[in-house]
């Protein structure tokens, strides 16, 4: 691809040489609401005329694409805001998850300690007096 626009770019080079050293004569460039008339070369005529219109083209390109441009702005704007709407979501089901098993680990908890308390009940009923020492080991719960 490199190969193929460095060769249209010396085609058109060679173009241009031929036709500055083809058309040297003076052309007189008159504009009819402005009173000065210009002289120059016709190899500069042509290639300024030819820069002015892609220059106009360009600029005409430029002021069409504006509203794609805004809808781009517009949507880009939006997936923002929709990004920025999805991470928090995100980062709130993350606590929501987090909390729900802070409280299953704390009712496993609670459960261990209620059979703990059934289990030091029934060793009371059945040895009354390893009942006491188990008591003072566990700290008189």
């Amino acid at each position: 691809m490199r190969f193929l626009g460095r060769a249209i770019f010396v085609a058109f080079l060679v173009l241009g040489v031929l036709i500055a050293v083809s058309n040297r004569q003076p052309v007189e460039l008159g504009l009819w609401p402005l009173a000065p008339t210009i002289v120059l070369p016709l190899f500069l005529l042509v290639p300024a005329l030819l820069l002015a219109g892609v220059l106009l083209g360009l600029l005409l390109a430029w002021l069409g694409g504006a509203g794609a441009r805004r809808d781009a702005r517009r949507s880009r704007r939006e997936a923002d805001r929709l990004r920025t709407e999805a991470e928090e979501l995100r980062s709130e089901l993350a606590r929501e998850r987090s909390l729900r098993e802070q409280a299953a680990a704390a009712r496993t908890t609670t459960a261990s300690n209620a059979e703990q308390r059934t289990l030091e009940r029934q060793a009371a009923l059945v040895d009354p007096e390893a009942a006491v020492v188990a008591h003072r080991i566990g700290g008189g719960r």
